[in-house]
């Protein structure tokens, strides 16, 4: 009898320590979440408030903000997925399919859209980053460095892929969302500045200035040879 009461109380000891270690768990995992809410709250707050100061951190302290950087860029191809495929459901209304050819060439059309809404981001980062590694003499930070800075600095870009989902279901509004995203190229463009400053902590506005054009020149002359093949970044 009583080396069956020990045996309860032992697995009910067992049960408890499992029940307090699951709840421990799921403790420590809420408070992560709320902090890194937190702190993803307070970069955007001071992103925009103090945008020079914040890219230094980011480029000197990488690792820090990957997961922004990371969550940032699947939510801009997201929302470029949804705007393509929002646009293939218009053109089955607008009858682009009513017979077998045009079934098969906007098909063939349509793949490619959702294909580049998904790389053409990727591409651009890519692209982007390698420029101004390139272009780094003394190498100064590493090419990781260079990808979430580069992510960072395309945050308007993003949000812009995502305001712009409301110019593809009303048109009154697509007039809006394209003047937001004009704006939008313009802050992302400034920010690339910043980022290339404190990628060469250079305190010349001058050679900084040198170096974005530079840099801005071989990404759009990239980007006007590969609008030759259909992608447009």
């Amino acid at each position: 009898m009583d080396e069956k009461m020990e045996e309860n109380n032992n697995e009910t000891e067992a049960k408890n320590d499992v029940k307090n270690t699951a709840e421990e768990k799921n403790i420590v995992k809420n408070s992560t979440i709320k902090n890194d809410a937190n702190e993803a709250k307070n970069f955007f707050v001071n992103f925009f408030k103090t945008p020079f100061t914040q890219m230094q951190k980011v480029v000197n302290t990488p690792k820090s903000f990957f997961k922004i950087a990371l969550i940032v860029f699947i939510t801009w191809i997201v929302a470029e997925v949804i705007g393509s495929v929002i646009t293939i459901v218009q053109g089955f209304s607008r009858s682009y399919y009513n017979d077998v050819f045009m079934y098969f060439r906007n098909s063939f059309k349509d793949f490619f859209r959702i294909f580049g809404a998904i790389v053409v981001p990727a591409i651009i980062i890519a692209l982007i980053a390698v420029i101004i590694y390139l272009l780094m003499k003394d190498k100064k930070k590493s090419y990781f460095s260079i990808l979430v800075a580069s992510v960072i600095a395309y945050i308007p870009v993003a949000s812009a892929s995502i305001i712009s989902l409301l110019g593809h279901i009303n048109y009154n509004a697509s007039k809006l969302t394209s003047a937001y995203s004009t704006f939008c190229s313009i802050i992302t463009a400034i920010l690339i500045f910043f980022e290339i400053k404190a990628l060469h902590e250079e305190n010349d506005d001058n050679k900084v200035a040198k170096t974005y054009l530079i840099t801005m020149a071989i990404y759009y002359g990239i980007s006007m040879i590969l609008s030759l093949f259909g992608l447009y970044i």
